[in-house]
């Protein structure tokens, strides 16, 4: 892709994920450092900006009209006075990875400019994110390549319907923070078993990446197959997985997730 503007990414808001993705650009040298601009006055956005090597503008303006992909950054209760601030820029794309916000929302602040929508994960930070993207009609070609070219090198990318985009945040967007609950819950029942905590959360951890490797090697395997591996006949795991049966397991994750999704489309109003 023919990048004209100065700036390949322009970034409005370097939170966690904000930062994730400029590192992660730079780091998988998608992007050179001095090809990415920020526009954050906080005290921790000018210290990483210099550390990092990228442009920290004091105008957004500046920042919106000299930059390829715009990239949304902030808060969901932050978006309308962004969305103020730059609805008569020269923007090219817009790439928003603001939870609940909708394309034609953006496109009615923004007059119709090309937008791509983003749903990452926070494991983005150490490139082992997953991402699901969508696009407006309008956008070009290219610059959806280019961004999900860019989510790709940090991980795993997957174009969606936007329709899809809240319910998405319900299986890769919110569920890190299901897994570090699981594992809290783990440990805390082994230290009151008189575990060393220290060892349970090694021990925990790495099997948590190791059943993670197994499914990823293995995609065709159902996931009852793999249950069932661990589960054997008259065993002690086979108790524990029906022991979750019983308290229906299932439906306080759908639980959950109705809550989590409710939220994301609340956020988005």
């Amino acid at each position: 892709m023919k990048i004209t503007r100065k700036y390949a990414l322009g970034i409005i808001g370097l939170g966690h994920m904000g930062t994730a993705i400029a590192r992660g650009a730079v780091r998988k040298e998608y992007i050179e450092r001095y090809r990415i601009a920020v526009y954050d006055h906080s005290e921790h956005a000018k210290r990483d900006c210099l550390i990092e090597g990228f442009d920290n503008l004091e105008h957004i303006e500046d920042l919106v009209n000299q930059s390829h992909i715009v990239l949304l950054a902030v808060r969901p209760q932050q978006i309308e006075g962004v969305l103020e601030k730059i609805q008569n820029c020269d923007i090219n794309t817009v790439l928003s990875i603001v939870t609940g916000v909708s394309i034609a929302h953006l496109q009615e602040s923004l007059h119709n400019v090309p937008i791509i929508r983003a749903m990452p994960n926070t494991p983005l930070q150490i490139n082992e994110g997953a991402t699901a993207l969508c696009m407006s009609k309008n956008c070009k070609a290219d610059d959806y390549d280019f961004v999900f070219q860019l989510f790709a090198s940090m991980g795993v990318t997957k174009t969606v319907k936007e329709s899809q985009m809240d319910d998405i945040v319900a299986v890769h967007g919110s569920t890190p923070a299901y897994v570090y609950y699981f594992v809290h819950c783990i440990l805390e029942d082994a230290k009151q078993r008189g575990i060393d905590e220290d060892v349970a959360r090694a021990l925990l951890v790495q099997t948590i990446i190791g059943a993670g490797k197994l499914m990823q090697n293995s995609a065709d395997k159902s996931l009852q197959d793999f249950i069932s591996e661990v589960c054997s006949e008259g065993g002690t795991t086979i108790e524990a997985i029906h022991t979750l049966e019983k308290e229906n397991m299932k439906q306080i994750i759908h639980d959950a997730n109705e809550k989590c999704i409710h939220r994301a489309k609340e956020l988005g109003k």
